[in-house]
């Protein structure tokens, strides 16, 4: 089991900002995170780090 982020909203806003990113691009990514509330430090690291992203984000390398 993975880790479970404590906040829901939070947490579908990054599986969101990633499907973005990866469908798109890393800037319409990094858009609808910011848009939808998530902490830039997180942005960035699941943006900017694939091999840091929780086990369960999506797409996950």
């Amino acid at each position: 089991m993975g880790f479970i982020r404590s906040n829901s909203v939070i947490a579908n806003a990054v599986e969101r900002g990633l499907a973005v990113a990866l469908l798109l691009d890393v800037r319409a990514g990094a858009k609808a995170m910011s848009g939808a509330g998530v902490p830039i430090s997180v942005a960035l690291r699941v943006l900017l780090h694939p091999a840091q992203r929780r086990t369960n984000d999506w797409g996950h390398e």
